[in-house]
């Protein structure tokens, strides 16, 4: 027995199966339920006046403080593009947090060593801090020291002793 295919019997590319002519997760500018949304809003033409764009890199140690800070209750964003110095946007009832996460091959045990091994970065941060309403944090991570968190200022920055206590509760 021969049996033979019509036009009809094909779907056509790009069709789904079910006949729906569209699906959220083909479509990324729909929204999904239980999914955050965050948009940036820009200067014309996509990016800030005047700022390089900067893309983060998709390191492990980003993705460990993004499990640390959800673990503790903070909602946190990982940024991929943007043309600030930061990882992470994490939130937290009315208590926003700005991280850049740093992999560091080399200790980094004082606030001295972070801002003369990433002055650049750092002095961004410092910048930002004295016009932003939100706290700005720099997470390094080496393989001596483990996870030291630092508090940026607009003078400069300090080790945050309260925060590592903070996570552990």
């Amino acid at each position: 027995m021969i049996e033979t295919t019509t036009a009809q019997d094909v779907i056509a590319p790009g069709a789904m199966a079910s006949g729906a002519s569209y699906s959220n997760r083909i479509n990324p500018c729909e929204a999904v339920a239980g999914e955050t949304t965050v948009i940036l809003h820009t200067a014309p033409g996509g990016n800030e006046a005047g700022t390089a764009q900067r893309y983060s890199r998709n390191s492990a140690h980003v993705h460990e403080a993004l499990r640390i800070l959800a673990a503790n209750g903070h909602v946190p964003v990982r940024l991929a593009e943007s043309p600030l110095p930061v990882n992470i946007i994490a939130f937290k009832k009315d208590d926003p947090l700005l991280v850049l996460v740093i992999g560091a091959r080399k200790p980094v045990p004082s606030a001295a060593r972070l801002h003369a091994d990433y002055k650049e970065a750092v002095e961004y941060l410092c910048l930002m801090a004295g016009r932003l309403r939100c706290r700005i944090m720099i997470w390094v991570h080496s393989p001596s020291c483990g996870w030291r968190y630092y508090r940026v200022f607009p003078g400069g920055l300090a080790y945050d002793h309260k925060f590592p206590s903070l996570l552990e509760d």
